[in-house]
């Protein structure tokens, strides 16, 4: 290209010369300066920008010079004229000579700065005209499909694609350019491709038309999609395999649920059943109530890992009801005042509330407050542990602090995630679940659990709950304290008990039979049906998992071939992770008891549907290890090494060890016997903090 316009610039050289002397040499006016006019359209060529403006300028002055040693005698007016016009025409060729070489440079910059997108581009960039045909082919497509620009320019686009896209292909655009109907144009859609080896991948095409000059012609762009379909793939298979995990789960824990409630319903019922006999030797009594105990805390630890995972699984139900927010505070407040006075801290309670009856779901706030506080009396070994409940309008605040050792920063986000602990915890022990459902149980509430806490100073949990007032009358704390009896003078109640476990059928039937409920019993749902058939009873007690007939479709069938008659139907169920209540309800129950049950549940359930009253009696006054009063130990003098042998087995929670030496300690004489009753009682709620805690403070006391 340098030698080209080298040669170009001596050519120009010399016409200019000899244009010059032939000007010089003719009269004036013979060639009208043509010779310049060439010169500077030629220079369009030349590799200098304003090239043409001094051509116009040498021009100029070579014609004047023409002019003035020309050899015919020429007026000067005319000569000025003759010269400005020739001057205009050469100025005038340079102009547009300088536009269009500007003009031209433009177009081809704006061309190759074009070209180098498409060729540099990393997506495939191709342009067909109205029939098909590829035009352009970039770099990227040639790696794309293997063919190189050679082998596809000038061919049809379909070469690119299989069946059956190459098959549609020439139809679309006849049909798009007869109706004007876009199917790809303008929309991006996902296709495939077809290699040069034959092979198929799966791309990403989005298509343009154009009209550059009148033609129509159109831009695709195309795209390798094969590593985000693969990744799809893989997230797909992922998330398959987690939700299947999922439900095997939840599986898995609704029937933990099922196996271990079925025989605790039979475990803790007989207990019922066997406490409520006036005739019971009292030597048994606490056996008894140990085992009531220890199944309620087994069943709590399970409660524990079935609330994560219904929290979890998004089937977490709030229960509300009308309560007084009072009682409950002062019931928990009653609760813990012993507690600290154990371990020897101070317990402050201070509730300003203006509304105590409200509405709420009082068994999640309860169990929200115990565990905030449990946890805050078992990290802290001095000072103080506060709970303060106020009210702002409909809005309640609740806070727990304590002067324990902290919560370190790192240990903070930690502690809200299931089985999770700070080192505290392992040291102190537990499953690392109360934090996370407190948490969950809070947020679903509609509140938010915040933590503030210095290290070696204490902690202060807080969070607000919106609690709406009670929409009927509280029952008091009297009428609460009554046991029923028996079915009012003359209300007769039949019920049907269905269940394929007799221990289960005996429970609910020997606890109805103590109100003077008459029973029926059936071993499944088909023989339930018989058993209505021939008899219509006023309640139908029905457990949900049975073989030959499940009580699901019992009740189906009962309410099916009795639409008219009022039964009751209540279902039985030891699983703890269905949504209860919509798929009891649309199946036909009028309401469901969890396994095991409570006595007072079976008769709350008959006095709301049935509307039948119950005798009441006060309930006996027999202390609970939770309300132990503390004994008087100046009156006896603790051994010391009974002493260290009971701290040392509560310390490892040694039950049974803790058991024989409350045994030695009896044996102690009299004044011995109410410490004796008082260990019991916390070994009874298996407290072996509080055994712990008791032992240090009666140590401190006598010296």
């Amino acid at each position: 290209m340098d030698k080209t316009r080298t040669v170009l610039v001596v050519l120009l050289t010399v016409v200019l010369l000899l244009g010059l002397l032939w000007d010089l040499n003719l009269p004036q006016g013979a060639i009208h300066g043509t010779p310049y006019v060439l010169l500077i359209s030629a220079s369009y060529w030349l590799p200098w920008r304003y090239a043409s403006v001094v051509l116009a300028a040498i021009g100029t002055l070579l014609t004047a010079v023409g002019y003035v040693y020309s050899a015919a005698e020429v007026d000067t007016a005319t000569m000025l004229l003759n010269v400005g016009l020739k001057a205009a025409v050469l100025w005038v060729t340079a102009f547009l000579v300088l536009r269009y070489r500007a003009s031209s440079r433009c177009l081809e910059d704006r061309e190759q700065r074009l070209r180098a997108l498409v060729e540099t581009a990393v997506d495939g960039v191709m342009i067909i005209d109205a029939a098909g045909t590829v035009q352009e082919y970039n770099p990227a497509c040639e790696r794309l499909f293997g063919y190189g620009a050679d082998e596809v320019v000038g061919n049809n686009v379909k070469m690119l694609m299989p069946p059956p896209y190459r098959d549609e292909h020439d139809q679309y655009l006849m049909r798009y350019r007869a109706t004007g109907v876009k199917r790809i144009i303008g929309i991006g859609r996902e296709v495939e491709g077809r290699r040069k080896d034959g092979t198929t991948f799966p791309m990403e095409l989005s298509v343009g038309e154009a009209r550059p000059g009148g033609q129509r012609v159109f831009v695709g762009i195309v795209r390798d999609i094969t590593a985000r379909k693969s990744a799809e793939q893989s997230l797909r298979l992922a998330k398959e395999q987690a939700e299947g995990a999922s439900r095997a789960k939840s599986l898995f824990l609704a029937n933990m649920s099922h196996e271990i409630r079925t025989p605790m319903n039979a475990v803790l019922g007989y207990t019922q059943l066997i406490e409520g006999d006036a005739e019971l030797p009292q030597k048994y009594r606490r056996s008894l109530k140990a085992i009531r105990v220890a199944g309620n805390h087994l069943l709590g630890l399970i409660d524990d890992v079935l609330d994560l995972s219904k929290i979890e699984a998004g089937a977490m139900e709030l229960n509300l009801r009308d309560f007084d927010l009072g009682d409950l505070t002062e019931d928990i407040s009653e609760m813990f005042r012993m507690r600290c006075g154990q371990k020897g801290l101070v317990w402050k309670a201070e509730a300003r509330i203006g509304q105590r009856a409200v509405r709420g779901d009082d068994r999640k706030l309860r169990q929200v407050l115990i565990n905030l506080l449990g946890n805050a009396v078992k990290f802290t070994d001095q000072g103080q542990i506060c709970l303060e409940v106020e009210q702002d309008g409909g809005r309640y605040a609740f806070s727990v602090a304590d002067t324990g050792p902290g919560i370190t920063d790192a240990a903070r986000e930690r502690i809200f995630e299931p089985f999770q602990q700070a080192e505290e915890g392992g040291v102190k022990g537990g499953t690392g679940l109360g934090l996370a459902i407190t948490k969950r149980h809070i947020e679903l509430m509609g509140g938010t659990l915040t933590l503030a806490s210095t290290p070696g100073e204490g902690s202060r949990f807080c969070f607000a709950l919106d609690l709406a007032p009670a929409e009927g009358a509280l029952t008091s704390a009297g009428d609460r304290a009554h046991r029923p009896l028996h079915l009012a003078h003359h209300q007769r109640v039949l019920a049907l008990v269905v269940d394929d476990v007799e221990d289960n059928r005996e429970v609910l039937s020997g606890l109805l039979d103590q109100v003077g409920v008459e029973v029926v019993m059936a071993n499944d749902g088909a023989q339930a049906l018989e058993r209505i058939a021939e008899r219509r009873p006023d309640i139908v007690f029905m457990d949900v998992r049975m073989p030959v007939m499940d009580g699901l479709t019992a009740v189906r069938h009962l309410r099916e071939r009795w639409p008219e008659e009022p039964i009751v139907c209540v279902a039985i169920t030891a699983s703890g992770l269905l949504r209860q209540r919509s798929v009891y309800r649309d199946a036909g129950f009028d309401d469901f008891i969890g396994k095991p049950f409570l006595i007072e549940t079976v008769w709350d359930c008959m006095v709301r549907h049935l509307h039948i009253d119950l005798e009441h009696a006060p309930a006996e006054d027999a202390p609970s290890g939770a309300a132990t009063q503390t004994a008087d130990v100046k009156a006896v003098r603790l051994p010391e090494a009974l002493r260290e042998r009971l701290l040392a087995a509560a310390q490892i929670n040694a039950l049974t060890e803790i058991e024989a030496l409350i045994g030695e300690l009896k044996r102690l004489g009299p004044g011995a016997e109410d410490l004796a009753d008082e260990l019991e009682g916390l070994l009874s709620q298996y407290d072996t903090d509080g055994i712990a805690a008791r032992l240090r403070q009666i140590s401190a006391e006598q010296g």
